[in-house]
């Protein structure tokens, strides 16, 4: 059997528009989408098509489907092979709600659907349960990703969306039920989602009542004991449908016969009144993960009569519920506290702030900084908001107001509005103060502000440091929900370093985030492939979710990176323009982002014979070089200034200074792209032999980078300077590390399928990567790539 995520199901509806001389069955649960696809398959044109439903009244009928299917009544396999290779036309065989189709039709059909080969005959069924007759595929839940775009198409509203995603546990049917069942006051946010799926859950309680009642409590305790790990995948709607009585008679039927922390929970689940001594017993039993903690305080704090212990309980599962990764399930939980408003506001912040609206973060954490006795965490995270969100006015004002002498929080804020202000000298010192309280407490948030500090006061070394410290700290903890927090500020300071390869897998690794962190690790992404002349499709995949949410640090990074590909591509007026609304504050005032783009902003302005535009903005990256020494830092500047000047004495001087600075620092790619414009100016100066050692230089680091583009690049200017450059043929030159790692697994035979699952990447771009590497090698096919690797392997292995 193979099991098909939701984006798969276009693959799926291709295989079965495909089926020829066979058969397969689609199975899946209620409302998982079978009959959408047996439709869609349906539309195919070109085929004659005949079909039949599964009705449960005539399961106990021989051939009853047969005879609807076929018109007339049809005695076994050998008369339906019959029918089916009669036909004039090529022929599409459907069957839907398979497992209600009497034992006999099914078993016809699959007689003659194995012998149908060579044919032009397929059948596709649909079905909830599997059969060993038939080879199938299986529909698994949707992932949070696609549910949350189906509620989106839905018209939900963003901030209403994961509590949805949480409800609907992954099914389409009971997720386009919930989003039209959201009353205006739900819509707005002013009211908690109820989970109750009424016209759904009464069909499957009628089914309940059918059965005897010994069989519907073990079908119920198989639901109950499934869901006591609160795996989406397996919650059932059986379950959901159960009378309250039925519910708490299957857990103590399993209670009965487990022991342990599983005995406790069913124990739990089973009884009717609270009990202190059971809840106490739930809230101290060992969870083996977040997830499990969370579903176990939860049940705690129902069991507990007391208004603060309960609150506590149901704080906790909030907490372990976000750190298992389920924004949606923590925002339901935080709906039931109902005091600690200083505690609820600081929860429900956090949230927002990663998974939501910048603006609602701001307000609940400012919020939940005046409530609170110890305001700190709230008010660097507000300041966190504000940032995110680029408004840097409502920042200074969060500063101008603090009432705290926490040392982190007001040495933070000092030296981030200096910085803002272009103060940078003022910053310095404050800067270094905060890396300092930050490094010195143990948790993940001050590493991470730390990180922040260090990169603000320009030193990237630093900056990856700290936030080193915070993703081990991370990991170590396992705080889930902080990691891909972390993990931008480790991705971030390795672009910055130049070592791409750490930071693509730094924000790979973030990916599995909260939607807001997601968003930044697609645009990081982005960057780093742009930097090597890249185009990377996660540019493409966030920005509807940038977008929406309005989060103008990853929309700055975005437009960063464009304005990168602009420049590979020769667009220097395009990159300009992207710069230029930049510094604007398009996306934001993102002061950051913006003196960070300043190498990109001079080059482009130079190519488009703007050098005034470009020493403005470099006066500015000046400043701030020169505050924080660090060698990659002034390696950029050195640059731009042997780009601005006119006068070639001065120039050469800049270069050489930048080439210093660049091999201190260990910036490889940066190093290359040094070379090639110090080596365009020697050859436009007619001084060939000097040029073509720095093309030389400059090609041997595009090559060890695997920036394509910026290869042929230097091979153009080797070329120009007269030297003869042989094009590898022959070998996989050119190629990124990760392409390259691509190419050797298509060519070990693997599918795109296998390699996304292998290198933790999606399927797309796997694809879009494929696409990359037939351009870049010249091949056609994987047959070819696959003799080209064979070939490069026995050229590096010959002596």
């Amino acid at each position: 059997m193979t099991a098909y995520p939701l984006r798969g199901r276009d693959a799926v509806l291709g295989g079965l528009r495909s089926v020829v001389g066979g058969a397969v069955l689609v199975r899946g649960a209620e409302g998982l989408g079978k009959s959408a696809l047996l439709t869609a398959v349906r539309a195919t044109t070109g085929r004659r098509i005949l079909g039949a439903q599964g009705l449960r009244a005539e399961r106990e009928l021989p051939f009853a489907g047969l005879q609807r299917m076929f018109g007339a009544p049809v005695p076994d396999g050998v008369a339906v092979h019959r029918l089916l290779t009669g036909m004039s036309m090529p022929t599409l065989c459907w069957v839907d709600d398979a497992q209600w189709l009497d034992e006999e039709s099914l078993a016809a059909l699959a007689y003659a659907a194995r012998r149908l080969s060579g044919y032009p005959v397929g059948v596709v069924l649909a079905s909830r349960t599997a059969s060993e007759l038939f080879e199938s595929v299986e529909l698994t839940p949707l992932t949070d990703d696609a549910a949350d775009a189906v509620l989106r198409d839905h018209g939900v509203p963003a901030g209403v969306r994961p509590q949805l995603v949480e409800l609907g546990g992954g099914n389409p049917a009971d997720l386009v039920a919930l989003a039209e069942s959201l009353t205006p006051a739900q819509v707005a946010g002013r009211e908690p989602v109820s989970p109750v799926l009424v016209s759904r859950l009464s069909r499957y309680a009628a089914r309940l009542a059918e059965l005897p009642e010994a069989d519907r409590i073990r079908l119920l305790a198989n639901a109950a004991e499934a869901s006591a790990d609160m795996s989406k995948a397996t919650r059932s709607t059986w379950y959901a449908a159960a009378s309250l009585a039925d519910r708490r008679a299957a857990h103590a039927y399993l209670a009965s016969a487990l022991e342990g922390p599983d005995r406790t929970w069913h124990r739990a689940m089973a009884t009717a009144a609270q009990s202190a001594t059971l809840a106490d017993e739930l809230a101290a039993a060992p969870a083996a993960d977040h997830a499990t903690a969370a579903r176990r305080l939860e049940r705690a704090a129902a069991l507990t009569a007391d208004p603060a212990v309960r609150a506590t309980r149901l704080l906790a599962a909030v907490d372990a519920a976000w750190q298992a990764g389920r924004p949606g399930w923590a925002r339901l939980l935080l709906s039931q506290v109902e005091a600690r408003a200083g505690e609820v506001a600081l929860r429900h912040g956090e949230i927002e702030l990663h998974d939501g609206d910048p603006a609602v973060a701001t307000h609940e954490l400012t919020t939940a900084a005046a409530l609170l006795p110890d305001p700190a965490h709230a008010l660097l995270k507000a300041g966190e908001a504000r940032r995110l969100g680029g408004d840097l006015r409502g920042y200074r004002r969060l500063a101008r107001d603090l009432s705290t002498d926490d040392g982190l929080v007001t040495a933070h804020f000092r030296g981030f509005t200096a910085m803002f202000a272009g103060r940078h000298d003022d910053a310095a010192e404050p800067l270094d103060e905060a890396v300092r309280h930050g490094m010195a407490a143990p948790d993940v948030a001050s590493a991470v502000w730390a990180a922040e500090a260090a990169f603000a006061r320009g030193r990237a070394e630093q900056a990856h440091e700290c936030a080193a410290a915070a993703v081990g700290r991370a990991r170590l903890g396992k705080r889930h929900a902080e990691l891909p927090w972390a993990l931008v500020y480790l991705s971030l300071s390795a672009i910055v370093l130049d070592r791409i390869s750490c930071a693509r897998a730094a924000s790979r690794d973030g990916l599995h985030a909260p939607h807001n962190l997601r968003m930044e690790h697609l645009t990081l992404l982005g960057l780093a492939a742009a930097l090597l002349g890249d185009r990377a499709p996660e540019l493409d995949e966030a920005a509807d979710g940038i977008a929406e949410r309005g989060l103008g640090r990853p929309a700055a990074v975005a437009a960063w990176a464009h304005a990168c590909l602009d420049l590979a591509e020769d667009r220097p007026d395009d990159a300009l323009g992207r710069l230029e609304d930049l510094a604007a504050g398009v996306a934001g005032d993102q002061a950051a982002i913006r003196v960070l783009a300043t190498p990109q902003l001079v080059e482009a302005a130079v190519l488009v014979e703007r050098p005034g535009r470009a020493r403005a903005a470099l006066d500015l990256f000046d400043r701030w070089t020169r505050a924080g020494r660090s060698p990659s830092w002034l390696a950029l500047s050195h640059r731009c200034h042997a780009l601005t000047t006119s006068d070639t004495d001065e120039a050469e001087h800049h270069f050489r200074q930048a080439i210093d600075h660049h091999r201190r620092a260990g910036s490889g790619m940066e190093l290359a792209r040094t070379q090639l414009a110090y080596a365009t100016l020697l050859r436009r100066h007619r001084r060939t032999r000097d040029a073509r050692d720095q093309f030389r230089d400059a090609l041997r680091g595009f090559e060890n980078a695997g920036a394509t583009r910026y290869v042929e690049r230097a091979r153009a200017g080797l070329r120009a300077t007269g030297e003869t450059v042989a094009a590898p043929h022959q070998s996989l030159a050119g190629l990124t590390p990760q392409q390259a790692a691509i190419t050797r697994l298509v060519a070990a035979g693997e599918t795109n399928k296998e390699i996304a699952r292998r290198l933790v990447i999606s399927h797309r771009t796997v694809d879009h990567h494929l696409r990359n590497i037939f351009t870049t090698l010249g091949v056609r096919s994987r047959v070819e790539l696959a003799r080209r690797v064979a070939v490069s392997e026995r050229t590096r292995s010959s002596p």
